[in-house]
């Protein structure tokens, strides 16, 4: 049996590989450019004594610590104390705040310092 009468037999079977392929198409997002895994505007940081949500305001221009147990905010930071502020970013156990231009301020946790900065 050829592939031209299994598909006259079964059009179903066309119709599901068509169907099968757009949807792959869809879900990757027709190549778009996304961000790097780790990073965006939220980024959840635990250790033996904290649980935090930190959530980077782009519009704002600044950074917000919550707690991730109950959503409490605990902390605002701005531009003044973390750099200008766009997404988050997560590498090898260290945090950055990345500003639109593309500049990282590495923050030291838990205290929320900046210790280091570099332009792309």
């Amino acid at each position: 049996m050829n592939l031209a009468t299994i598909l006259r037999t079964r059009p179903w079977l066309a119709a599901s590989g068509m169907l099968a392929g757009l949807s792959v198409i869809v879900m990757n997002g027709f190549g778009l450019v996304r961000p790097p895994p780790g990073s965006g505007s939220l980024m959840h940081w635990q250790d033996a004594s904290h649980d935090w949500l930190l959530v980077a305001d782009d519009q704002a221009n600044q950074l917000t610590v919550y707690d991730a147990a109950d959503g409490r905010p605990l902390r605002r930071l701005g531009a003044g104390a973390v750099g200008d502020v766009a997404t988050l970013a997560r590498r090898d156990g260290r945090l950055f705040v990345v500003d639109d231009d593309g500049t990282r301020n590495e923050l030291k946790l838990p205290q929320l310092q900046r210790v280091a900065s570099s332009n792309p």
